[in-house]
């Protein structure tokens, strides 16, 4: 393992139903935020309709912008409904990010599309391959796909605020040691 890998930090909260993760996984924001720490990206945004795909918004951290990401297919259709030209429009969040820098860069999830190379998968790679901190939601469907995306390199961590943070902490603490060590 050489200093790049040392500090590259990446990890998913493993979830096991629709919109479990998502409280603590914005509390856990709350609280890196009053820390003073830089969060950036993309975290769930208002949905009127919890059981309407066709509804799902992602919240853009830093503006407070949200972009709907949803299309609505009818109510016979079982493809995903998710928008891959709106995920290209919200994925302007993670772009700037990777140029503007942060402390943690939060990706809503990795879903159907990562798992198959699209979506957000492309930022994901910069960000990770740049040494960012980075957080996403992964479900049991997808899990097997999130390991292999990593290279089995990312850690696994419950949907609970307290764990995150002791990750998230823990993860600067040693980003820091690196970073003093080439020093």
């Amino acid at each position: 393992m050489d200093d790049t890998d040392e500090t590259i930090a990446v990890a998913a909260i493993v979830h096991e139903g629709k919109g479990s993760a998502d409280g603590p996984l914005l509390e856990f924001v709350q609280r890196v935020q009053s820390q003073g720490r830089v969060v950036r990206g993309l975290v769930p945004g208002p949905q009127s309709d919890p059981h309407d795909c066709a509804t799902r918004t992602v919240r853009d951290l830093e503006a407070g912008t949200v972009y709907p990401i949803g299309q609505s297919l009818g109510k016979e259709s079982k493809a995903c409904c998710l928008d891959p030209g709106a995920l290209l429009k919200a994925g302007v969040v993670l772009r700037r990010a990777i140029e503007t820098g942060a402390d943690l860069v939060v990706v809503n999830r990795f879903g159907i599309l990562e798992a198959d190379g699209d979506g957000f998968s492309a930022e994901m790679l910069e960000l990770m391959t740049r040494g960012y901190v980075v957080l996403t939601v992964v479900s049991p469907p997808y899990l097997e796909a999130w390991r292999e995306f990593t290279g089995g390199m990312a850690t696994e961590l419950p949907p609970d605020p307290d764990e995150i943070l002791t990750w998230f902490n823990a993860t600067r603490r040693n980003a820091s040691a690196a970073e003093d060590g080439r020093r």
